[in-house]
This record gives structure tokens, sequence and C-alpha cells, in this order.
């Protein structure tokens, strides 16, 4: 009798153990704000395991698992998410992105969209007609000014010349290494034949009289006249707007952090960011990198130290310095080595990351430059977990691999590269120098993919982190080949498994930017910075990845992006409620008298009922009009629903269309 006692008492305190864990989960404290179910979840956690679905609580992971065991983690207040065997990944990483040069777009003159000069100095003529006050012209994309002026007999700078003779006028390459400039431009900063070349820079000259031709290589010699414009630099309000604007894209890209590089002297983005960061306005995690003037080697160090002590916030920091080895074009380094190895000694000494940009061609590889200066700063201050950063790396010896393992030193790769046109055009042993990514991952180095946006226009969405994984993995042009193309690649050897590509886009970009273990994989007690597609990419086509959709973009638990096609009545009853607590509408009744609609409208898409559908969500609208009209809702409640509720209309449209 006492035997069978006991294994009661033991099966009554197991269960109340149980009852209690379960309330426990139940419990406000384990209650989630979000859940993910039935999806196909690949977290890229050490294991590189999968799972079905993930809770979130305050902006963090709080369950990874599976659908079953999801559910003891919601309440009332729950919002669930049916993936429906959608892929859910980490939010993507972007390790070299300039995001801040979006304002050349914004704020600029682009003659991208023109061919011939004719139409480039119309676009010029035009653009000062509607501004008729402007005290200098800025714009971006005239690259092919050279071969426009050789067959006109003409210095590039005249080209500027015949539409714009009275203000400075300076044009920069897609590239961003050169610049066009008129006459003025050359005036106003003194440069005639007799200028020398800035370290590192280079004046173009016409070969018989030595005079500039107005193309200036480089930025020590670009600054010549930049720094002497009357405005040298965007506005903070100009900033601010940028990286708004440039937010919004990333959102839809998947990109939740990204590493910044900046390659010009400016304080007045750094102040952009910190009021952004003030109002919690940024939806990404950022990481700058402020840029070293090779003309002032250590001595500039100092005034780096001051502004990365005034400069860090909640959802940025700067920890970290941007070198040129080189540039593009000539086979020159920016910077003389003994400078370069003095002035990475000296950073890396006063606890900075260095970035260094260092792209080569064959038979020239300043990357081992870069590393040699990297040995050089280990010798002296001794090792430490500095993540320095070799960027681009198009071109490195073979044997400089092992250097990078041994050193510590990340390469940062944009992959997307790899499939121009003239890869292909690389014959014989010259492949092994070019354009390495399995070598690094076979090596155990920890690769962190980036786009270099904006600074090349390769494919039709340049910084699409789906874009880099598909040409990592495929190593051809994903806007031209096909699966019958996959046996055509010229070094076979360096295309990367979908499982290291996704890594170097997600737990790699995070462990570059120092935030491995609060992003980049999803795991208990990560933030929750995730990334729903509408394919698995592990069971479609490897020529199809680019093809694939961002469905919603999610920053520390927060939506920053959500696909047209994936919303629904739920999404908008949700919206509905947050709304109402947020107090942007005006009392209960005017929010249920909503949610009313969106009841009816979830019954009906549960049967797939087209058109009543249809009919309900335009009632829906009709009545937003009136709750507005009568001042019910806010300007920015009444705009977002009525958004979504068009969206959702237009989704069912197509729809119906179909049948």
């Amino acid at each position: 009798m006492k035997k069978y006692l006991s294994i009661l008492l033991i099966v009554l305190l197991f269960s109340s153990v149980f009852t209690m864990n379960t309330l426990a989960k139940k419990s406000s404290n384990l209650v989630a704000d979000l859940i993910f179910k039935n999806g196909n979840v690949y977290t890229v956690d050490k294991d590189r395991s999968w799972a079905e679905a993930v809770a979130v609580k305050d902006g963090k992971i709080v369950y990874v698992g599976d659908s079953e065991g999801v559910a003891a983690f919601k309440g009332t207040d729950t919002s669930v998410i049916d993936l429906e065997g959608k892929m859910l990944l980490p939010g993507f990483v972007d390790s070299h992105n300039h995001a801040y040069l979006m304002a050349e777009s914004l704020f600029w003159l682009s003659l991208n969209p023109y061919s011939t000069v004719e139409e480039r100095q119309q676009a010029i003529k035009d653009y000062l007609k509607e501004n008729p006050n402007i005290k200098q012209l800025r714009g971006v994309g005239w690259d092919q000014v050279k071969r426009d002026s050789e067959q006109r007999g003409l210095a590039p700078r005249e080209l500027l010349d015949q539409v714009v003779p009275d203000i400075p006028a300076v044009f920069i390459s897609n590239g961003h290494h050169s610049i066009l400039v008129n006459s003025k431009a050359l005036e106003i900063a003194g440069i005639d034949k007799n200028t020398p070349d800035p370290e590192g820079g280079t004046i173009d000259r016409d070969p018989k009289t030595g005079e500039p031709t107005g193309i200036l290589h480089e930025f020590s010699a670009q600054n010549l006249v930049i720094n002497v414009l009357p405005q040298p630099d965007f506005t903070v309000q100009e900033y601010e707007k940028t990286i708004l604007t440039w937010q919004e894209v990333a959102a839809e890209d998947g990109i939740t952090s990204v590493f910044v590089p900046i390659h010009y002297p400016t304080e007045n983005l750094l102040k952009a960011f910190e009021a952004l960061d003030n109002a919690d306005k940024l939806t990404a995690r950022y990481d700058l990198g402020l840029w070293a003037d090779e003309t002032k080697g250590t001595a500039q160090i100092g005034r780096l130290k001051e502004l990365r002590d005034k400069y860090q916030g909640k959802s940025y920091k700067i920890d970290t310095i941007k070198i040129f080895t080189d540039g593009v074009g000539e086979h020159k380094l920016v910077w003389d080595q003994a400078v370069l190895e003095k002035t990475v000694a000296a950073l890396d000494k006063e606890g900075f990351r260095v970035y260094i940009h260092a792209i080569g061609d064959q038979g020239f590889y300043p990357s081992h430059n870069a590393l040699d200066a990297f040995q050089y700063a280990a010798k002296v201050n001794g090792k430490r977990d500095s993540r320095h950063v070799i960027t681009h790396i198009d071109w490195v010896k073979e044997d400089d691999i092992v250097r990078f393992k041994d050193l510590g030193v990340i390469p940062a790769p944009q992959p997307a590269w790899f499939g121009k046109d003239w890869y292909a055009d690389v014959k014989g042993e010259a492949l092994k120098e070019l354009n390495h990514m399995n070598s690094y991952f076979e090596a155990g180095i920890p690769v962190a993919s980036s786009s270099d946006f904006p600074s090349t226009n390769t494919f039709k969405r340049d910084m699409y982190p789906l874009t880099g994984l598909e040409v990592g993995v495929t190593r051809l042009d994903p806007d031209k080949t096909t699966e019958a193309d996959l046996n055509k690649v010229a070094w076979p050897k360096e295309k990367a498994s979908l499982e290291d590509m996704i890594t170097s886009y997600t737990l790699n970009g995070a462990h570059l930017i120092f935030q491995e273990d609060e992003r980049g994989s999803i795991e208990v007690g990560k933030k929750a910075d995730l990334v729903v597609l509408d394919k698995n990419l592990f069971e479609i086509p490897v020529t199809t990845i680019g093809e694939v959709k961002v469905l919603l973009t999610m920053f520390e638990g927060k939506e920053v992006f959500r696909d047209p096609t994936y919303i629904n009545a739920s999404y908008i009853k949700a919206l509905v409620d947050q709304f109402e607590k947020d107090g942007k509408i005006a009392n209960h009744g005017a929010a249920r008298s909503l949610q009313s609609h969106l009841d009816t409208v979830i019954r009906f898409e549960k049967q797939e009922a087209v058109q009543s559908i249809i009919k309900h969500m335009q009632s829906f609208n009709q009545l937003l009009d009136k709750q507005k009209k009568a001042e019910l809702i806010s300007e920015d409640a009444y705009n977002t629903l009525k958004t979504h509720s068009d969206s959702l209309i237009l989704k069912w449209q197509k729809i119906l269309k179909k049948e």
C-alpha cells in the first residue's frame, strides 16, 4: 500500500509541476507578443537546425521549436502568424553598404538615365532652369565622359563648361572613385597644371599641355575640389531623410543590420544618426566606419577618437575606421605602405577595428599589403579580438587565404559581382586569384557578404541579399542564366553551399559587427530580427533564389515591412487593435465597428469567397472615410489602414480575374 501511495504522490507531484509550468507559461512574463507557427524555420544556429515555430516577446525570441510547443506561449493578446510552410530566416546583415549615398539620388542630378552627350547636357540645362538660384551643381553618373570628350576633341571639363560655366559643377562616377568637374570648380580649388597630385590621388592631365582635364581620381584628389564648394556636404536634415528612405528599401530587402563604411569626412551624417536614434526612428542596426585620410596618417587619430566617443547610440555605434589601400583603374596604392602600417597599428592600439578596401587586379594585390599592415599591428600590439576586415578582395593571392585565418581577418566580398560578364574572360591559373568564396569557408574563415550599395548597379536590385545568395552558389549572372548554365562556370571550385552563403549574410555578418550574441540566428534570447520568404530556398532551383520574395521583415520584434500579397483581414484587425491601444482611434465603439467588418472578412477569407471579401473591404474603406471625416481616427492610422485595405482588395481582385 505504501508503495502505491508513493507512486501516487510522485504522479501528483509531477502533475503539479507540469500544471505550474503551464501556468507559468501563461503568466504575463511568458505570454508572447507574437507567434510564428507551421513554418520552415532555418535557425542558422551552430547546428544549422530547423524548427517549425518561434515566439517573440518584448523584441526578443523566447521560444524556438515545434508548433505544438509554441501553443503554451499564446495569450489573449498574442498575434499569431501561420507561415503555412513559408521560410523564416534571421534578418539579413549587409556587411558593406553605403546607405548614406542614397542622398545622391534624392538631392542631386543623376545622368544615368541618359546615353548621349546631348541628352546629358539637356538634362543639366533643364535642372538649372528648375533651380535658378543654386550656387553649385552636384550630380552622379557621367562615367563615359572621357570617351565622349575624345570623340569631340574636347577636354572632359569643357563638356560641362558648355552648359554650366558660371558655378562649380561636380559629377561623381557611379563607382565613386572619380569625379568630373568644370573649369569653375577647378578655378575655386586653385588647381592648374602646376598643382601636384596629392598622396594617393591623381589629377588627370592633358598629355601635351599638362592642363587638368577636369577628372580627378581617388578621394584625396576629389577633396581638393569638394572641400571648397559652397556646400561640401549634405545637411543634417537631408541625411535624416536619406536614412529614413534607405530604411524602407532595406526593410523590403529583409536587411536588419548593416555595416556602413563612410568614405569622406562628415559630421552631419553622424548628427543625423544621433537625432534619429534619439527619436527611436532607426529600424536597422548600424555599425559605422569613419574614413581615414591617406594624407594625414596617425595625426588624425585624436579626432577620430573624439567622434567615436561623441557618437554612440542604441541602434548605431562607431568602432571602425575605413581605409583605402587602392582605388580603381591604376595599379596604384593609395597609402604609402610604411604610413599605412604605422596608422593601422596606432588605430588598433586605440581599440579601433580597421576596415580596408582592396579590390586589386591581375598581378596587383592590395589585400596583401593590407594583411601586411594587420600583421605589423599584431606584432606591435599583440593579437586581440579585433575583427579587422578586408572588403572587395576581387584579386587575392592564393597563399594569402591562410593569412586571413591566422590573423583573424574577416573577408567581406560582394558575391553578386561574381556573376559579372568579365568574370568569364579570366582563364587558367589566373582564376586561382579571382573572387574566392568557398576557399574561405573551407578554411573556417567567417566570410561576411555584402552589396557595396550603391557603388555598382550590377543587377536589378543591387543590394538584395537573395541576389548575392544565388550568385554565391551558382557563380553565374542571375539576370541571364538558367539551370542549364550551371556546368559552364569557369571556376566551380569557388561555388559555395547555400548553407554557407546564408550564414555569410546572417550570423557571420552579426559576428563582423560584434553582435553575434544578439543577432544573426534564431535562438532563444536573441533579438527578433526575422525575415519571412515566400519560398524555401532549399526546395527550389538555385538559379531562382534571386527571384524569391521577402514577405515580412521584423526588427527587434517590430514589423518594418510587409509585402502587399501577405496582407489579410486578421493582420488589418491587429493594426486596428494597436491603433486603439495607442489612442489613434477615438473610442472603443469606433474601433469595434472597424473590427466587426474585418471579422466578417476573416470568415469569407476562410471560405475563399472572393467577391464577398472585395465587397466588405470596400465597405470597410467607406467606414474609414466616415470616421476620418468625424475625426474619430488619426491621419496616420487612417492612411495605414486605407493603404493595407486597398492592397487586400487589389490582391483579391487579381485572384478574381484569374478565376
